[in-house]
C-alpha cells in the first residue's frame, strides 16, 4: 500500500493499538501529531496523516491530501526519499532530527521526554508495508 494513504492510516491505527511496546512507552503521552511529507518542489501539495495519540492508544490516523492546514500539536516531517528510508529502518527517527535529515515543529521539551515512545511509534509504522 501506499505511504502516505487512507488505507496506510488505518493499517498503522490498528498496528499502533496493538503494540504492547508502544502503549508502554506511551501510557503517559497525551497530545497529536502530524507526518509530513514535504514536496520536492516548492508550493506542491505536502501529504500526511495526522495522528491522535492518548496513553499508548491511537484513536485517529487521518490521511491528508495536504496537512498544511491540519492544526496539530507536533509536525515530523521530511522529504519522500528520507521517508522511505525511515519506514524501511534504514535511518533511526531521533537521530534523523538531530542530523536534520527530518524536522519536528512543536514543544521539543514535551518531545525528548518520550524519545522511547517516538521510536516505538515509527518501528511499528516500519512494519507497515509501505510502497513510499
Amino acid at each position: 500500500m501506499r505511504f502516505p494513504s487512507a488505507e496506510w492510516a488505518e493499517a498503522f491505527r490498528a498496528a499502533l493499538n496493538e503494540s504492547a511496546g508502544y502503549r508502554d512507552a506511551a501510557r503517559a503521552w497525551e497530545g497529536d501529531i502530524v507526518f509530513r511529507v514535504r514536496p520536492p518542489a516548492a508550493g506542491g501539495a505536502e501529504p500526511g496523516i495526522h495522528l491522535a495519540l492518548a496513553h499508548g492508544e491511537c484513536s485517529s490516523a487521518t490521511f491528508h491530501a495536504d496537512v498544511r492546514e491540519v492544526a496539530s500539536e507536533f509536525v515530523y516531517e521530511g522529504s519522500a526519499e528520507n521517508w522511505a528510508r525511515l519506514l524501511r529502518g534504514e535511518i533511526d527517527p531521533v537521530k534523523s532530527i538531530l542530523d536534520g535529515t527530518f524536522k519536528i515543529r512543536g514543544n521539543l521539551a514535551k518531545a525528548m521526554r518520550f524519545t522511547r515512545a517516538a521510536k516505538e511509534l515509527v518501528e511499528t509504522a516500519a512494519r507497515i508495508p509501505a510502497d513510499a
